[in-house]
């Protein structure tokens, strides 16, 4: 009935049929409830053939795609779905954007199927230079037992030594083996942080999603890292009283290498300030502004929100706008460990589908905001 009453008020001639470009108009479970006529001409179909289908009937992998660019704010070079055999061969360069009132997701496409030769072209040179970086990567990867192993005999050894296991140390020996022991530490933390990276951009690393208990986790974290901090005088408190929904079906033990790489940011990083973990779930409208996806109905039970806020930790602007760049070089006085950490837990993040903010101010501190979806 709804797509009849659509017939019946629909202008011949009016502005949205005039754009250059095809139009969709989507609701948030990427069904299509517009469309303008450069549409129907790309696919050579008609409007009765379209409205009421999903995005994905139009466009490969089409949901994946959306939620991707309606996210980033990027465009793709996709390929149209089109039925039949002799349907003929059609790339898509596709934008997307939700509207926060109307909750309708716009999408403009255009047809670029002359530039695939061009395209083409440029994912052959890149294949070539993604080919070189797996090869340093998988090299990096084969060393990296050996490094750490070695920093870690340093490690131990100083700190034997520094315990008396070889005798009486005069106060310069205790001095310069007491700053081997701390480098040997540190490098070794920073280390493994770069060679997860590195794992993790050779697509080593496949995720293992199962059930799992978020609270137990979460009071287990608390129990590791609760001494540390009082021997540090570090004031942290962690609260999860707000969360209701506790079973959660992700890879729990990047969720864990996730919250234990925050956990060690607080313990490097803080000094006389606070530290808190705030756990809970998002609120409806924080979900909305957010654009968080683009064919959910925002159930806020579905998510968890974490937000992490350490007071000594701060980032300049520059700092911010590329806080998720390791290899960002106006970074350079930056530990190479936080700044792995935060490229980690952003790629983590994203590839379970969920999203992180950073939040930095002098006298304020800096707050991790991160959400990701129960299942």
């Amino acid at each position: 009935m709804k797509i009849l009453e659509y017939f019946k008020s629909q202008k011949e001639d009016n502005n949205f049929n005039l754009l250059p470009d095809g139009i969709f108009t989507l609701e948030q479970d990427g069904r299509v409830i517009d469309v303008n006529d450069k549409v129907l001409e790309i696919y050579k179909t008609t409007r009765f053939n379209v409205l009421g289908r999903y995005f994905s009937d139009f466009v490969e992998n089409g949901t994946e795609i959306l939620n991707k660019i309606v996210k980033d704010g990027s465009s793709e070079l996709v390929r149209a779905s089109m039925k039949g055999k002799d349907a003929p061969l059609l790339y898509l360069e596709i934008t997307a954007k939700r509207n926060a009132d109307s909750n309708k997701v716009y999408v403009v496409a255009r047809n670029a199927t002359e530039r695939q030769s061009e395209y083409k072209t440029i994912k052959g040179q890149f294949s070539v230079v993604q080919k070189i970086i797996d090869e340093k990567n998988d090299f990096l990867l084969d060393s990296s037992g050996v490094i750490l192993s070695n920093l870690v005999s340093i490690s131990g050894f100083s700190r034997a030594l520094l315990d008396g296991i070889g005798g009486a140390l005069s106060e310069k020996q205790q001095k310069y083996l007491n700053i081997i022991n701390i480098n040997a530490r540190d490098l070794n933390y920073d280390l493994e942080k770069l060679f997860t990276l590195f794992k993790l951009e050779s697509k080593k690393i496949e995720y293992q999603n199962k059930p799992f208990d978020l609270i137990s986790l979460l009071k287990s974290i608390n129990r590791v890292y609760e001494k540390d901090f009082r021997d540090r005088k570090i004031i942290f408190s962690m609260d999860y009283s707000s969360l209701t929904e506790r079973d959660c079906y992700l890879d729990s033990e990047v969720v864990e290498y996730m919250l234990r790489s925050i956990m060690d940011i607080f313990f490097r990083f803080a000094n006389l300030g606070k530290c808190y973990l705030n756990i809970g779930h998002p609120p409806m409208d924080f979900l909305k502004t957010r654009e968080f996806a683009a064919n959910d109905f925002f159930d806020t039970k579905k998510y968890v929100l974490f937000e992490a806020k350490i007071a000594d930790l701060v980032f300049s602007k520059d700092e911010l706008d590329n806080i998720f760049d390791t290899y960002y070089k106006g970074a350079t006085k930056r530990p190479i460990g936080l700044r792995a950490s935060l490229n980690l837990l952003k790629i983590y993040i994203t590839d379970l589908k969920g999203d992180i903010w950073v939040y930095s101010k002098e006298n304020f501190g800096t707050m991790f905001t991160f959400v990701l979806p129960l299942r």
